[in-house]
C-alpha cells in the first residue's frame, strides 16, 4: 500500500491575500469577510460592515459568488460532548481507506486536537490570473492553542468516504482513488504556517516503496510569504479572531478562537495538475501527533465538496404519435448541478417496434433500429442547461419505439457520463396505422335518346377505414369536367367531416347529373385530410387522387 510523496518547494516573496493571487479568497487568517465587493469572499458573514460570507452564523451555504462551485460546513463539537468521528489508533494516511481506518467515539481527546468546526469551498475563477482554474478552499478550528498544530486535509474522490461511531471501533466506508490529495501541514503556536506539504494516492502496489509524488508544488507555506507562482499556501490566526456562529474553545469567551486555533489554506489544482484535477467529492480535515505521513491520526471533520458537476438529462420525443409515413426527433436537455459548461456529445438510440409500450428491459441489441441508431450530435458549449435535438427519425413499420439519449461530456468540468432508461417518460413513440381510401364505386346511369347528345346521373362513392387512433377528417369530393353541364345534389363538391373511431369506416356519396356530347369527361376529385390526437394535418391515404368517366354518345 503506498501513497507517492511530494517534495514541494517553497520560497519566500511578498505578501498575498490569496493562492497565486487569485483574488477570489480572503486567505487572511480570520473568519469574517472583509471585502465590501462579492469578491473576494470569506468563510463568514460580517456583522459589522453587513458583507455576506459563504455561510450564516448556523453553518447553512449561502449564494456562491460567480465562479463558485460547491461549499460546505461542518459541525464536530462541542468539545464538551463525546465526538463521534475519531480515528481509531492504527488509521494512517498510507493506507487505504476502507481497509485500514477506522473511527470510534472519544469523551477526552487531546483539547489542541479537536476540531470544533471545518468548512470547504471551490470555486472556477471568472477572471484574474487564476482564471478557468479549479481552486479549492479548507478551513477548521481547533478547541486548544497549546502546543503545534499539525493537520491533514484530504480531497477524496469517493464520495462515499464516511464514518461515524456511538460505540466501538467502526470501519470506514469508501476507498482511495488514484489521485486523491493529501495536504499536511503544521502550524506554530504562534499562529505562523511554518510547513505544507502535498502528496498524491498513486495505488496499492506491493513490489515498490514510497515514490516522488508527481505533482510539481512551488510555491510557499504561509500566504503572506509565497509567491504570485504559488499554487498552495495557508494561513493560520496570529491574534485572536471572533466567529460568526456558535464557537467555545478552551481559554476565550465565547465566540472568540485564540492565535493560532484557526487554519485555512488554497490550493489551484489546476496549476498542480493542468487539466487532469481530479474531481473532488468529498474532504476530511484531521488532526495528528506530527505533520509526518505515518503519524497517529487523532480527531477528523468530514463534509462533502462537489468540484465536478453532476450532470442529468431529461428528454421528449415530438411529436408523437405520428402516423405512418410521418417523422419524429428527440430533444435532450442537460442540466449540471452547477455553473458549469455544458460541453460534449449526445447519442440518441431508437429500438422498436413494439407491440405494446416499452418497458426498461424492452431495448436490447436485436431491437435497435439502424442505420438511424447511432445518431449523435453536439451539444454545447454553453452555461447549463443545453438543449440538443436528434436527426429526424422516419420509421419503417408501425408500433412503439422507445428512444434513449445518453450525454457524453467533452470532460469532468462538463458534468458526468448520463443517459435516460429505455422505457422513461416522453421517451416513447407510437407510429400509427393511418386512415385510408380502401373502396370507391361510381354508377351511370345514361339516357341516349338524342344519338348526337349523352346525359346521365353518375352517383360516386367512396369509403375511409381507420386503422389507428381516432381522427376528424376533413377535405372535399369536387366534381367538375369538361361535360356541358354537371349538378350535383347539394352542390358541386361535398365537404369531408366527422369524427373517425378506431378501426371504423366512413361513407361517403355524391349524385350528380350531366350532359355533355362523346369525348367530353366529368371527374370527381377527392382531397381527405384527417387531424390526428397532437392536433397536426396529414393527408389520407390514397388521396388525393382523381377519377374521371367519358361521356359516350355512340
Amino acid at each position: 500500500m503506498t501513497l507517492a510523496i511530494a517534495v514541494p518547494l517553497f520560497t519566500k516573496a511578498f505578501a498575498l491575500t490569496d493562492v497565486g493571487n487569485a483574488g477570489v479568497f480572503e486567505l487572511d487568517g480570520n473568519i469574517v469577510k472583509g471585502a465590501t465587493t462579492p469578491l473576494p469572499t470569506d468563510w463568514g458573514n460580517n456583522s459589522t460592515s453587513g458583507t455576506t460570507g459563504l455561510f450564516s452564523s448556523t453553518g447553512a451555504t449561502q449564494a456562491l459568488p460567480a465562479g463558485g462551485l460547491d461549499a460546505h460546513w461542518v459541525n464536530d463539537g462541542p468539545h464538551s460532548v463525546s465526538d463521534t468521528t475519531t480515528f481509531t489508533t492504527g488509521s494512517k494516511d498510507t493506507l487505504d481507506i476502507n481497509a485500514n481506518w477506522a473511527c470510534t467515539p472519544s469523551n477526552n481527546i487531546t483539547p489542541k486536537d479537536d476540531i470544533l468546526h471545518a468548512y470547504s469551498f471551490a470555486i472556477i475563477p471568472q477572471s484574474g490570473s487564476r482564471a478557468g482554474h479549479l481552486v479549492v478552499y479548507g478551513g477548521f478550528e481547533r478547541f486548544a492553542n497549546n502546543g503545534a498544530g499539525d493537520l491533514g486535509l484530504w480531497l477524496l474522490q469517493d464520495g462515499s468516504v464516511s464514518c461515524s461511531s456511538t460505540k466501538g471501533a467502526v470501519s470506514f466506508t469508501g476507498v482511495h482513488v488514484v489521485g486523491d490529495i493529501l495536504v499536511v501541514g503544521e502550524f506554530s503556536t504562534g499562529g505562523s504556517v511554518t510547513t505544507l506539504n502535498l502528496f498524491e494516492w498513486v495505488g496499492i502496489t506491493k513490489a515498490t516503496p514510497l515514490g516522488v509524488m508527481n505533482i510539481t508544488a512551488t510555491g510557499g507555506a504561509d500566504c503572506t510569504v509565497a509567491p504570485v507562482t504559488a499554487n498552495v499556501c495557508a494561513r493560520s490566526n496570529t491574534g485572536p479572531i471572533s466567529t460568526p456562529w456558535s464557537t467555545q474553545d478552551k481559554t476565550s469567551g465565547p465566540n472568540t478562537l485564540a492565535a493560532a486555533e484557526f487554519f485555512e489554506v488554497g490550493i489551484d489544482l489546476t496549476g498542480l495538475l493542468g487539466q487532469n484535477a481530479p474531481c473532488i467529492n468529498r474532504f476530511i480535515f484531521d488532526t495528528r501527533t506530527s505533520p509526518s505521513l505515518t503519524a497517529t491520526l487523532m480527531d477528523y471533520a468530514e463534509g462533502a465538496l462537489a468540484t465536478c458537476p453532476t450532470a442529468t438529462i431529461s428528454t421528449n420525443v415530438s411529436p408523437s404519435p405520428i402516423p405512418f409515413g410521418g417523422s419524429a426527433t428527440d430533444t435532450a436537455t442537460v442540466t449540471l448541478t452547477t455553473a458549469s459548461t455544458v460541453n460534449g456529445t449526445v447519442t440518441f438510440n431508437v429500438y422498436g417496434p413494439f407491440s405494446s409500450p416499452p418497458t426498461s428491459a424492452s431495448c436490447t441489441s436485436s431491437s435497435l433500429v439502424t442505420p438511424f441508431s447511432p445518431n449523435t450530435v453536439s451539444i454545447g458549449p454553453g452555461p447549463s442547461p443545453q438543449m440538443a435535438t436528434s436527426g429526424s427519425f422516419t420509421p419503417s413499420a408501425t408500433g412503439y419505439y422507445a428512444w434513449t439519449a445518453t450525454y457524453n461530456p467533452s470532460g469532468p468540468r462538463n458534468g458526468n457520463t448520463v443517459s435516460t432508461s429505455c422505457g422513461d417518460a416522453n421517451e416513447t413513440l407510437l407510429v400509427l396505422s393511418i386512415p385510408k381510401i380502401t373502396a370507391f364505386d361510381f354508377t351511370n346511369t345514361p339516357t341516349n335518346d338524342d344519338p348526337t347528345l349523352g346525359s346521365g346521373t353518375v352517383v360516386y362513392t367512396f369509403k375511409i377505414h381507420n386503422y389507428g387512433a381516432p381522427v376528424t377528417l376533413s377535405g372535399s369530393l369536387a366534381v367538375s369536367g369538361t361535360a356541358n353541364s354537371i349538378a350535383c345534389t347539394g352542390g358541386n363538391i361535398l365537404a369531408l367531416s366527422g369524427s373517425l373511431p378506431a378501426g371504423m369506416d366512413a361513407t361517403f356519396s355524391l349524385t350528380c347529373t350531366y350532359s355533355g356530347t362523346s369525348g367530353q369527361n366529368v371527374q370527381a376529385i377527392i382531397n381527405a385530410m384527417f387531424t390526428d390526437v397532437n392536433s397536426i394535418t396529414h393527408t389520407v391515404s390514397g388521396s388525393p387522387t382523381t377519377y374521371i368517366f367519358t361521356i359516350q354518345t355512340s
